[in-house]
């Protein structure tokens, strides 16, 4: 198969170590779960293979089944020709695979002295799994294994399987409420809604499939594991990690390496046994490092030495995250943020941020009326003549939060963007509104801000898709507060009277930064909005909503503090920053100095701690920088790093501030 053909397919060979430690957890849990004592070799078991490619796992299986066989006194032959042959079944679509599947079957069966007669058909089928094939359908599988392609789209709508995926997009009987929802269709989910179907068809089985680790904590697939925790009674999820979109790293911040090569989607073992009898449970192990020792921990291992943990997924997301069953309970009391802040969007996404948007407002006009003249960069015809036709577009340029505290600007015609978000990005306009930006998900620690301009969908997360929560809507001439009137009901019933909407964000944001919180909760707010506990006392409303609005003032560069930061630019500041790492960013602690060129240009008080914040994996100061390597920084410019380096040195202040008085989350509910 060629490289182009594999990634179409998303179909990638299994490392045998970890076919091995599938086929081996298998077999373990048909012993401890199933009461099957020859595992693999009880002559009960039939195994389905539906996306089997060269057959590995079928050959695995057959070697572990044979040599437990032989332990218990049996012969090969005996077994293959009664049991092994005739019920294991594994399903290719690509041609020139399912010939190499048959080609290892022959090869395999000589060596252990099997001549197959010319009429006796091999557990190899040609065909689509997913399509109405007569012999899937008929075969009773009570266990599914395998490696199914990992495609992120269906090549196959209107077929069987969708009516049956249409489970996937309900929880519980109710909607879904995703905008998109198309990786439900994908590749790997059908395989997997395909394994649970013929287990449940059986009543009882194991399902073990190799799958993209996604599943186990996007909102996406949240009814999709919902499903799942109906469908089976124990549920093990091995987190294999890898995620290089994620930049994923072990706990200690140790390298972590995807085991397939080449492959960005980090990878999960899903083990699901369904028996009647055994008591409900969801267990989740991780493994972290390099490629070679993940690989060599598998290949010693299996279910039944892994070190599980019991788990126990939010009925919000049922997500398969680790978290402590204490606190869980304790965390769903809080309000997600839409309830607090009802009208919310996802950030805008340009679709062309080397025309729409730029870091010198000068020169992005410029660049502009190069395209009105029919100059400058090449575009679409439709959209040169909508912009050459506007004579409003200079007014339409407004400020543009791209990245945590990196204000650029941006071209905000409907027209001119792939995804403007107008309806509710048009309330930030002008600058006199205030939002949180925070992020549904997160795949590490969430990140949050504040701000008056339009946001962008990374603003505040460097891997997940940010949204803006506007603090207050126009309704006419009318500004009316963007809050939920129960929540203001009851901070009122508590309080005496209801808070003021800027002390309501105010304490939003300070919970949000609380490393008590953060610690308290880890994982809850990765998995959905993040969910915020109330107090009933006042004064503790009161304390940590002040607290949060200096942190608010701080991350707007609004504080009276910033006017003279200590942080200074030394060197000849006509001089370009450097434009590699090597030039660019040489941090040097004992000086407290970042040197950005190789001139000697530097700011100088930048404490260590500081030049590592970060907001939702954006590094802030570092990537401000790399945004403008090669550039001479204006005068605005320069003033405005200054006051950023000094408002996180001062955010380390008031959060440790926020920690000491307490979100009290004993006495939210």
């Amino acid at each position: 198969m060629t490289p182009e053909l594999r990634r179409r397919h998303g179909v990638y060979l299994t490392p045998q170590p970890l076919v091995g430690y599938l086929v081996r957890s298998v077999h373990r849990l048909l012993q401890t779960r199933l009461g099957r004592a020859a595992g693999l070799a009880d002559s009960g078991v039939r195994l389905l293979d539906p996306a089997a490619g060269s057959m590995n796992f079928v050959r695995a299986a057959w070697r572990l089944a044979l040599e437990a066989h032989w332990h218990r006194g049996g012969e090969a032959p005996e077994l293959l020709r009664e049991h092994l042959l005739p019920h294991f079944l594994g399903i290719e679509l690509l041609p020139e695979i399912h010939a190499r599947g048959l080609a290892n079957l022959d090869r395999f069966l000589a060596m252990h002295g099997h001549v197959p007669e010319s009429d006796e058909p091999l557990p190899a089928l040609l065909g689509d799994a997913l399509g109405a094939l007569p012999e899937l359908r008929d075969f009773p599988a009570n266990v599914v294994l395998g490696n199914p392609p990992w495609g992120s789209g269906s090549r196959r709508p209107g077929g069987w399987i969708d009516g049956r995926l249409a489970d996937y997009f309900r929880v519980r009987g109710g909607p879904l409420h995703e905008r998109n929802p198309k990786w439900l269709n994908g590749e790997a989910v059908q395989f997997l809604r395909l394994a649970q179907w013929k287990i449940e068809q059986a009543g009882e089985g194991i399902a073990a499939l190799v799958l993209p680790h996604n599943g186990l904590d996007a909102s996406t697939f949240r009814g999709l594991r919902a499903a799942l925790l109906d469908a089976f009674d124990e549920i093990y999820v091995l987190d294999l990690h890898g995620n290089r979109r994620k930049r994923e790293r072990g706990p200690y911040g140790q390298p972590d390496e995807n085991v397939f090569s080449g492959v960005a989607q980090g990878a999960a073992v899903f083990l699901l046994v369904r028996k009647a009898g055994l008591a409900r449970r969801v267990l989740r192990a991780d493994l972290y490092g390099t490629r070679k020792e993940k690989l060599a921990a598998l290949a010693a291992s299996h279910a039944g030495l892994t070190g599980w943990t019991e788990i126990q997924p939010a009925p919000s997301t049922f997500a398969f995250v680790g978290g402590d069953a204490r606190t869980t309970p304790e965390y769903l009391c809080g309000l997600a943020l839409p309830e607090i802040f009802p009208v919310h969007t996802t950030g805008v996404i340009t679709g062309r941020d080397d025309l729409a948007v730029g870091l010198d407002r000068r020169a992005l006009e410029e660049r502009l009326r190069a395209i009105c003249r029919g100059r400058g960069p090449r575009l679409d015809a439709r959209l040169r003549e909508q912009i050459q036709s506007d004579p409003e577009w200079q007014r339409r340029i407004v400020s543009f939060l791209a990245r945590p505290f990196d204000y650029r600007f941006l071209l905000f015609a409907d027209y001119f963007l792939e995804r403007p978000r107008m309806t509710v990005m048009a309330h930030m306009e002008g600058g006199g509104n205030l939002a949180l930006v925070a992020s549904r998900q997160s795949r590490g620690e969430p990140g949050v801000l504040v701000t008056r301009a339009v946001a962008g969908h990374k603003a505040a997360s460097a891997y997940d898709v940010s949204s803006l929560f506007p603090l207050y809507l126009h309704e006419g001439e009318r500004r009316v507060p963007n809050l939920a009137p129960d929540l203001l009901a009851r901070l009122a019933e508590h309080h005496g009277e209801p808070p003021a909407p800027e002390m309501v964000l105010g304490y939003v944001y300070a919970v949000l930064h609380d490393p008590c919180y953060r610690t308290r909760f880890h994982g809850l707010p990765q998995q959905d909005f993040s969910r915020i506990p109330f107090p009933r006392e006042r004064h503790r409303f009161l304390t940590l909503a002040a607290l949060g609005s200096e942190l608010v003032d701080l991350h707007l560069l609004s504080d009276e503090r910033l006017a003279q930061p200590p942080v200074l630019l030394l060197g000849d500041a006509r001089k370009r920053l450097g434009a590699g790492p090597a030039t660019l960013l040489d941090y040097r602690e004992a000086e407290r100095r970042l040197y950005v060129n190789a001139l000697g240009l530097c700011f100088e008080g930048i404490a260590p701690e500081v030049l590592r914040y970060g907001v939702g994996g954006h590094p802030v100061l570092a990537g401000w920088l790399r945004a403008r390597a090669g550039r001479v920084l204006l005068p605005g410019e320069v003033t405005a790093f200054r006051r950023i380096a000094a408002a996180l040195d001062l955010t380390l202040d008031v959060q440790a501030r926020i920690a000491a008085a307490g979100a009290g989350l004993e006495d939210a509910c």
